[in-house]
C-alpha cells in the first residue's frame, strides 16, 4: 500500500511541476515579445510591444475577434476580473490599439474594437499561437484519443479544485 501511495506522490509531483512549468511559460513576456520583436515591421509596434504585458496582448485577441466587446465579457473570456481588464483596456487605449464606444442612449456601457494599429499586432500574435497550437496539435497526435480523454477529464476535474 505504501508503494502504491508513494507512485501517487511520485506523478501528483511530476504533474504539480509540469504544469507550474506551463505556467510560468505561459506568463513569460519575454518569450513572446521576442517572438513578436522579429517579425514586427511597424517602428511604432516595435517601440511599443516591450511595455505590452502577456495579457495585454490576449485582451486585444478577444477584441479582435469580438468587435464591439464589453469589458466584463472581455473579463470572462480570459477568466480575469474586470478591474484587471479596466488597467489593460485603458493602457491598450493609451497605446492607440484599441478604441472605445457608447452608445447614445447608455453612456454606462463602454464597447471596445481594435484600431488598424492594434489589428496588426492581435494579427501577428495570432500568427504566434497558432504556430504554438501546430506543435502542440502534432505532440497530441502522437497518443491515441481515449489516453487524451483521460489527460483532459484528469486536468478539468484539477482545474474544478481550485
Amino acid at each position: 500500500m505504501t508503494d502504491m501511495n508513494d507512485d501517487f506522490i511520485n506523478i501528483q509531483s511530476r504533474i504539480k511541476k509540469s504544469i507550474l512549468h506551463i505556467l510560468t511559460s505561459e506568463s513569460d513576456d519575454d518569450s513572446e515579445k521576442k517572438w513578436l520583436m522579429e517579425r514586427v515591421t511597424s517602428h511604432q509596434l516595435k517601440k511599443m510591444a516591450p511595455q505590452l504585458s502577456v495579457l495585454s496582448l490576449h485582451t486585444l485577441d478577444v477584441i479582435h475577434q469580438n468587435e464591439g466587446i464589453k469589458g466584463i465579457d472581455i473579463a470572462h473570456e480570459l477568466n480575469v476580473t474586470k478591474g484587471a481588464i479596466s488597467k489593460v483596456t485603458r493602457k491598450l487605449l493609451d497605446h492607440g490599439l484599441i478604441q472605445k464606444a457608447q452608445l447614445p442612449t447608455n453612456q454606462k456601457e463602454v464597447y471596445f474594437s481594435v484600431t488598424p494599429l492594434g489589428a496588426e499586432l492581435a494579427e501577428l500574435h495570432d500568427q504566434l499561437h497558432k504556430e504554438l497550437d501546430k506543435k502542440s496539435l502534432e505532440l497530441l497526435k502522437s497518443y491515441d484519443v481515449p489516453s487524451l480523454e483521460i489527460v483532459a477529464g484528469f486536468l478539468e476535474k484539477l482545474a474544478q479544485l481550485r
